[in-house]
């Protein structure tokens, strides 16, 4: 025994050594994931050939079902971990090598229940996006709510507005009817709320050079917070829950021309498409499967790591329920209408990643598994796993430990293997019931919209998407009580002491997720009807009775700023109208609130009969400046401090902010 101890002490030893000099050298990173892959397999061995039940047929049944969720999540690490091998970034490409015989361009704006606010923002921004020759752009709204609104949205920009008699095939089908009414070289395909940067087509259409290209993804990134950084008040503090996918496992596909098409931020050469007859139809997630037959075309596909065009999260946790919901159903459409391992032409790679696509989604049942198990055990008296405290010492711990630090090493801080478990917490009992759904009860449900623009004036709590989360949280601390008086003698149990602590270790860890889940269904205000941004812009303004002041732009949108004017003292009653100037563009306004700030005044204004010219520099300096502009946002990503911190910000009663505060 001794000498194992030691062998696994030095295992822990250069797991950790590797973690630390694998952030800056690639080798020790590798060999990170081998060692992972060397002691989870050791950990799977043992479990299936030392620990399953078999003194009763219900032990056996609950530990198959835990060995199989076991396996299944190693599977998925497998392939996670094998397209982490070797960092790729594909190399830059700009509009110089069409040396000015520039490609034509469709723009693709699908809409079907978006506000036309949200609509004219994606509209202006793909007009005033840097093309050599604008001319040889077009823009088509395809409106499958044949809305009057937009078609008069449409006149009044200038651009295509293309309905249709039937609504077949949802979103699918609107692209596949504006394809048929274009004829450009090159198609963006953009959702209603994603706002174009303006070097979107800069630093994406020179890839097509290539003449195999099929088509270009880049990322989706989010100006709003979704449901966990805003209910969890930690805006600042983690990333948005899709940055890891879109920006990290997206770039490593790109190494393997494995790149998935997530429906919008891309574009297509009119040609591949084509010879795939459209945006494929059938499925709720129609953009996989147009990217993978693309590939088995022999289309090549590239993915652009960069910030070029940016939308709406899910506003409120429902709503992410339900888009997720939409996610794993349409995967399993997918599986079931076209198994990946039978399309001829994708290679091997491609196959797996696609499978491996699919298979995430079972990651919800297999976490829905890990959560019920030791509840059953303390509760129940039923066996996941027979073992002792000492064999889970030598050869679940290094496993364990290897598996958090390489997922928080590839992770490159976009997530933390804590911060995942309480995303996959908040989320396994729904992805585990769409799955099955899917699966066996053949559902019914048809592509449903995200909402986009989602305002309340009151916090709320929903029951919907937190009761599934309770009972888990309920049972599981029960039984953490239970097992707790189990080791204290105050009640007797003939269960081996060290299978209590087993279990109740499993318990703490769960229930550190399950507790953080139910913060997130508490749904904060979401006052304002657009996004602000922080953008320093020094300025002219003519105030009434007033001589023009210089001023700064604090932060600003479409729809009014927050300006600091260099005086000392207004008039407090003045809240009429004025002008601000700003690189010669006149924006009028109306002020509606003022106070003083360090021998400053500060004044918050709506504007008023913005001219196109104003809104549309408004725009280019904020939903759809230049990437090249931007700064990355860092996130620690550390959730411990969300137990007290949550609670303290909530017992604030935080009410509907003041005028001044919007």
């Amino acid at each position: 025994m001794t000498t194992i101890m030691l062998v696994e002490l030095l295992v822990i030893l250069l797991i950790l050594a590797s973690y630390i000099l694998g952030q800056r050298y690639h080798f020790f990173r590798q060999l990170l994931l081998a060692l992972y892959v060397v002691t989870m397999s050791v950990y799977i061995i043992w479990r299936l050939g030392w620990t399953l039940p078999h003194d009763n047929v219900i032990n056996m049944i609950t530990g198959g079902v835990l060995a199989i969720a076991e396996i299944g999540g190693f599977v998925l690490s497998l392939v996670f971990y094998r397209i982490f091998w070797r960092k790729f970034m594909r190399p830059k490409v700009n509009l110089n090598v069409f040396q000015g015989k520039y490609p034509t361009i469709d723009i693709f704006i699908a809409t079907y229940n978006e506000s036309s606010e949200i609509l004219r923002r994606s509209i202006v921004a793909a007009k005033i996006a840097h093309y050599p020759h604008g001319e040889k752009v077009n823009i088509y709204v395809g409106d499958d709510g044949d809305r009057p609104e937009v078609a008069a949205l449409a006149k009044e920009l200038a651009v295509h507005y293309v309905t249709r008699a039937t609504h077949e095939h949802a979103k699918a089908g609107n692209l596949n009817n504006m394809l048929s009414l274009s004829h450009g070289d090159l198609i963006v395909t953009m959702d209603a709320d994603m706002v174009m940067r303006q070097d979107f087509l800069e630093k994406t259409i020179g890839y097509f050079h290539e003449p195999k290209m099929g088509f270009i993804q880049t990322p989706q990134t989010f100006f709003n917070q979704d449901p966990y950084q805003f209910n969890l008040f930690a805006g600042k503090r983690i990333g948005n829950d899709q940055d890891f996918f879109m920006r990290r496992i997206e770039a490593q596909k790109d190494a393997f021309n494995a790149v998935m098409y997530v429906g919008s931020n891309a574009v297509f050469k009119r040609q591949a498409i084509e010879s795939i007859n459209g945006f494929t139809t059938g499925v709720i997630t129609e953009d996989m499967a147009t990217g993978m037959f693309l590939q088995a075309k022999g289309w090549q596909s590239g993915f652009i790591n960069e910030n070029l065009a940016s939308g709406l999260a899910p506003e409120t946790f429902g709503d992410l329920i339900k888009q997720r919901d939409r996610w794993a159903r349409g995967n399993i459409q997918v599986a079931k209408k076209w198994n990946p391992w039978r399309i001829k032409g994708l290679t091997f790679m491609q196959k797996l990643l696609y499978v491996d696509g699919i298979h995430y989604w079972f990651s919800g049942i297999y976490k829905t598994i890990f959560l019920i198990a030791p509840v059953f055990f303390l509760l129940f008296g039923i066996y996941s796993l027979k073992t002792n405290l000492g064999q889970i010492l030598i050869f679940w711990v290094p496993s364990f430990l290897a598996s958090m630090l390489a997922f928080n090493l590839v992770a490159e801080k976009k997530q933390t293997t804590l911060l995942s478990n309480v995303y996959e917490v908040a989320t396994a009992p729904f992805m585990a019931f769409a799955v099955f759904n899917e699966l066996f009860l053949k559902s019914k449900k048809g592509f449903a919209v995200t909402r986009k623009g989602v305002n309340s004036d009151a916090s709320y709590y929903n029951w919907s998407t937190s009761w599934p989360i309770i009972f888990l949280l309920i049972l599981s601390a029960i039984s953490f009580i239970r097992g707790l008086a189990f080791v204290t003698h105050y009640w007797e149990s003939s269960v081996p002491i060290e299978s209590i602590y087993i279990n109740l270790y499993w318990l703490l860890y769960n229930l550190v997720g399950l507790i953080l889940a139910t913060y997130v269904s508490n749904e904060r205000p979401r006052l304002r009807q657009s996004e602000r941004f922080s953008a320093p812009q020094h300025i002219r303004v003519t105030l009434p009775d007033y001589d023009t002041v210089s001023g700064t732009v604090l932060d600003w949108n479409e729809s009014g700023a927050r300006i600091q004017l260099e005086m000392q003292e207004m008039n407090s009653t003045n809240l009429g109208t004025g002008v601000m100037v700003i690189k010669h563009v006149d924006i009028n306004f109306k002020k509606v609130w003022q106070k003083k700030d360090n021998n400053r005044v500060l004044i918050g204004v709506t504007f008023d009969n913005l001219s196109d010219k104003a809104y549309a520099y408004i725009l280019s300096q904020t939903y759809a400046k230049s990437s090249y502009c931007l700064t990355e946002q860092q996130y620690n990503n550390r959730i411990w401090y969300l137990f007290v911190i949550w609670w303290l910000d909530v017992l604030k009663q935080r009410k509907a902010h003041t005028r001044e505060d919007k």
